[in-house]
Order: C-alpha cells, then sequence, then structure tokens
C-alpha cells in the first residue's frame, strides 16, 4: 500500500487490514480518561513507564507532529496523522524498511475507568521477518504498563 493510502487509513482512525502483520489488543484501566489520556500522549515519558522504549523526542502529541522513538534495536520515524482528544491517537511510521499504523482508543467506562484499545498494522519486504506473535506480545506488554502508570500516576 502506498503512504497516501496508509494516511487515509490512519486519519480514519484504522489499520491496514490487509497488511500481513497486525494485531488488537484492549484493556480496562481503572482510571479516568483524563488520567490515561494524559500519559499516553506525553511522548517524552514513553520510556518512563515503557521500558522497551529506549529513546523518544520530547514533544507532546498533535496532528502533523514528526517524531522518532526507538525500541530495543529498532528506531521508527512516526507522524501523528489524527489526534481526538481523549478518544484516538494515530500516527503511520517507517521502522526498519516496514511501513506501520498505530491506532489508540480510548472510551469511557464506568466514570472511573477508561477501555484503552491499541490496533497495528505492519507491511512491507522487512515485514516478513516480524512475527504476528511478537506484535501480540509487543501490543500487550504496552497496554500493560500504559494500565499500570496510569492507575498509579507514576509520571
Amino acid at each position: 500500500m502506498d503512504r497516501n493510502n496508509l494516511i487515509t487509513l490512519a486519519v480514519g482512525g484504522k489499520i491496514n487490514e490487509e497488511a500481513n502483520i497486525r494485531d488488537k489488543q484492549s484493556t480496562i484501566v481503572n482510571a479516568r480518561i483524563e488520567t490515561v489520556w494524559s500519559v499516553l500522549t506525553d511522548i517524552s515519558t514513553w520510556p518512563v513507564w515503557n521500558q522497551d522504549i529506549t529513546a523518544v523526542s520530547e514533544k507532546q502529541i498533535t496532528e502533523g507532529l514528526h517524531f522518532n522513538w526507538s525500541m530495543s534495536s529498532v528506531s521508527c520515524q512516526a507522524t501523528i496523522q489524527k489526534v481526538q482528544f481523549e478518544r484516538l491517537i494515530s500516527w503511520t511510521g517507517v521502522e526498519g524498511g516496514k511501513k506501520i499504523i498505530q491506532v489508540w482508543k480510548l472510551t469511557p467506562s464506568d466514570g472511573n475507568q477508561t477501555i484503552i484499545t491499541c490496533e497495528k498494522s505492519i507491511e512491507g519486504f522487512r515485514s516478513l521477518f516480524y512475527s504476528p506473535q511478537k506484535l501480540h506480545s509487543t501490543l500487550l506488554n504496552w497496554l500493560a504498563r500504559l494500565k499500570q502508570c496510569a492507575e498509579s500516576n507514576i509520571t
């Protein structure tokens, strides 16, 4: 899929359902949506609550923002495509020759809880060397760590 189509999907809050690697995971966070949103959108604190992330540019999320971040030994160049306050963040990126869409969706639940869903699609020749199980584990780790941070307010 070309870059413009990836951007169109991300702006619509969608991943590429035809990508050879994709996953979707959700969790319930025992924190208000404002708290979860604050943790998720402060990019500079990602390495604090997600130790798999080794470096990140120090910026707040806004549409059109270009930022770089590293996870383990892989660096990603990303662009925020859509921000709906306290509801959705989507970005597209290039990571080691792979084209990526990642979408975060937040839904308030029972006043003091938030349902957070993370979806990600990975495509391109280099995605042949990336397993669906690795993506699955990565998304579960992101969600678990975000949940822990938001519930304990460690940032």
